[in-house]
């Protein structure tokens, strides 16, 4: 039993965080919130030219809300075979995993809402995605960027240990000691086109990449039309690429 508890420790352990050396002459790449949106998501592979040389970081949430959850995962989980691949678990990601330990009635609900019955294999979500999912880390940790979900909480006694936080943080605070004067790149919180722009124009010291790829619809929120992209950042040249959504279409 204490044997047992010691290995799930240092599998946690091991799948929270990972320091990635920059590469000696290839591209890296982080890109924002998939949620679904696979034809988008290959599409802007293409639109950088991406290779599997390059470094590709993706932020989480790869599920829920476009139509293609599962192939997505499919896709990225093809991906990942290549070392230069990073991705990070995302807020519903680890929802799904919550939810996979309930009983199945909410599990059912939940799949039937955001379009994933497939991911089920009898009651349960099928074991492919779950290991795959249990593995996923929190945050990158690279020579001048923190890579991370939804941001990092300065404020918490241990913050590079509060990963509830690094899953569902907004309005994140920014310590410049705690983070060695890196600039951190986040995803989960759906940002206007124009300011991803001017933040990364500034190059301030925290960059959204979310730029709400499956809101395609007035939202009583955000502003729906300057929303729709799936967004990539070269963490190199700073260039960012904004691709349209292709998988839902826009309802006025």
């Amino acid at each position: 039993m204490i044997v047992d508890l010691i290995i799930e420790f240092l599998k946690l352990f091991m799948n929270t965080y990972q320091f990635v050396e920059k590469p000696k002459s290839r591209n890296r790449f982080a890109i924002g919130d998939i949620h679904g949106c696979l034809n988008t998501f290959k599409k802007l592979l293409n639109t950088i030219n991406y290779c599997n040389k390059d470094q590709l970081f993706l932020i989480g949430d790869y599920i829920d809300r476009g139509p293609e959850s599962k192939n997505v995962l499919d896709f990225i989980i093809e991906l990942n075979k290549n070392a230069n691949v990073y991705p990070l678990i995302g807020n519903h990601e680890k929802t799904l995993l919550d939810l996979n330990n309930q009983e199945f009635r909410f599990l059912e609900f939940h799949l039937k809402k955001n379009q994933e019955l497939n991911l089920l294999k009898g009651d349960k979500i099928n074991i492919k995605y779950i290991k795959f999912i249990e593995k996923l880390p929190y945050y990158y940790e690279l020579d001048n960027f923190f890579i991370v979900h939804a941001g990092i909480n300065f404020n918490s006694n241990n913050p590079y240990e509060d990963y509830a936080s690094m899953l569902e943080i907004r309005n994140m605070p920014y310590n410049l000691k705690l983070a060695k004067n890196k600039i951190i790149i986040i995803g989960h919180q759906p940002t206007n086109k124009e300011e991803i722009i001017n933040k990364v124009n500034k190059k301030e010291k925290i960059i959204h990449l979310d730029n709400g790829v499956a809101y395609r619809k007035k939202h009583k929120i955000y502003d729906y039309k300057q929303m729709g992209n799936l967004v990539a950042f070269n963490l190199d040249t700073f260039e960012l690429f904004f691709e349209e959504n292709i998988d839902i279409p826009i309802i006025n």
